[in-house]
């Protein structure tokens, strides 16, 4: 029997938040991320989830940042409805020195966002986290330079992670994340040529440099089996 394809209801759109928690007090650091690694392993249990990381700069500052993702608002707001969630939203606001900013992400239909390789060795990894701020004229020759970059990228060995997500309240501002199984595998995707091609052909596309809101991080979703350098700096940048 033909389909109606009028009548399809169209599914949710999925939910993105990338979360900057700025400066921990340092008294409090142990039972904040002990909060935060609680509440992502039950996370990642819930139906709806479709990831969730808790990233520290690689300065070894004390600001860490977070990425949840879920199949749609509806699943998200159930997550906040948990014990674990509020159990945790506790413990962070004793231990946050200032207020937390946070970006609210929708995926690009001409790049879907894929599924995250969980890592073998978490501790050895490096994720990078970007910020883009397009000039309007140049969003399309953006999204069409990414979309081969993330192409290839995916299928770089040692890649974990390539989406590129665009802001919900504005069509020029974009975050990609990235996932590698180690540094050096990391070092020699840089020295692409593809890489290089996208350096050279995109400048002149950015309101502000991209590396000024470009961050390597490490995974700390997880507790490790050694303890986590407990640096007292304060990660002060946020997004812009």
């Amino acid at each position: 029997m033909p389909t109606d394809l009028t009548t399809v209801a169209e599914k949710p759109a999925s939910f993105q938040e990338l979360g900057f928690f700025g400066p921990i007090k340092a008294d409090k650091w142990t039972d904040f991320l002990n909060a935060v690694q609680q509440n992502i392993y039950q996370s990642r249990k819930e139906a709806g989830n479709i990831s969730f990381s808790l990233y520290l700069p690689e300065n070894g500052h004390l600001g860490p940042i977070w990425f949840e993702r879920f199949e749609n608002k509806a699943a998200h707001n159930h997550h906040k409805g948990q014990s674990y969630f509020k159990e945790a939203i506790k413990v962070i606001q004793e231990s946050l020195e200032g207020a937390p900013k946070s970006i609210t992400l929708q995926e690009i239909k001409e790049i879907p966002a894929a599924i995250p390789i969980t890592a073998d060795e978490p501790e050895r990894t490096r994720h990078i986290i970007v910020l883009f701020h397009l000039r309007p004229e140049k969003r399309k020759l953006f999204v069409e330079s990414m979309a081969e970059v993330a192409r290839r990228s995916r299928n770089f060995p040692g890649n974990l992670e390539f989406n590129i997500y665009q802001y919900e309240d504005d069509p020029n501002k974009f975050v990609v994340m990235e996932g590698w199984a180690s540094i050096a595998e990391h070092e020699v995707q840089l020295q692409q040529d593809y890489i290089k091609t996208l350096r050279a052909k995109t400048q002149g596309f950015f309101v502000s440099d991209p590396m000024d809101s470009r961050w390597p991080v490490r995974d700390i979703s997880v507790k490790m089996s050694t303890p986590l350098e407990q640096d007292r700096g304060a990660y002060s940048k946020g997004p812009k």
